[in-house]
C-alpha cells in the first residue's frame, strides 16, 4: 500500500512535482510502506524524508485503488508541526512550496485522490 499525505499549514497546502518523472503536474507527498510499518508511520516517514517536516493530527481521508501497480492509496490531511521550511531531496521531488487556499494552481481532474484532496482542501471541506 501507499499513503498520500496533504500537509496543511492553517490556511497553505504543501504541494510538490516529481523529480525525473513523465508526470509534471501537482502532487502531494506519496510513498510506499515499508515492511512492518503503519501507515500512519509511513506518513510521518515520508513526509520526513521528501520535504524535511515534521506533522501531527493525522487524519484519514479515504482511499483509491492503483491500477498502475495493483496497490491501494491512502489518503491523509496533517497539519504541520514545527519549522515550515522545506528541505526537499532532489531524487525525488523537483520542487515543494506553500500555495494558499485561495491559489491552489491544481484541479479536480475526476479520477485521481491526490487532486480531489487538494480540491477538499480549496474549498475547506478537509477533516479537521
Amino acid at each position: 500500500p501507499a499513503v498520500i499525505v496533504a500537509v496543511t499549514d492553517g490556511d497553505r497546502l504543501l504541494l510538490s512535482k516529481y523529480a525525473g518523472r513523465s508526470y509534471a503536474s501537482y502532487a502531494l507527498i506519496a510513498g510506499y510502506t515499508e515492511i512492518g510499518e503503519t501507515m500512519e508511520e509511513t506518513v510521518h516517514r515520508e513526509v520526513m524524508e521528501e520535504v524535511g517536516l515534521r506533522v501531527t493530527n493525522l487524519r484519514y481521508y479515504k482511499s483509491q485503488p492503483w491500477g498502475v501497480d495493483g496497490n491501494v492509496l491512502l489518503g491523509f490531511f496533517c497539519d504541520l508541526d514545527g519549522s515550515d521550511e522545506i528541505h526537499i531531496d532532489e531524487n525525488e521531488l523537483s520542487m515543494a512550496a506553500w500555495y494558499p487556499r485561495d491559489a491552489l494552481p491544481a484541479h479536480d481532474d475526476g479520477i485521481s485522490l491526490t487532486r480531489e484532496m487538494i480540491r477538499i482542501f480549496g474549498e475547506g471541506k478537509e477533516p479537521k
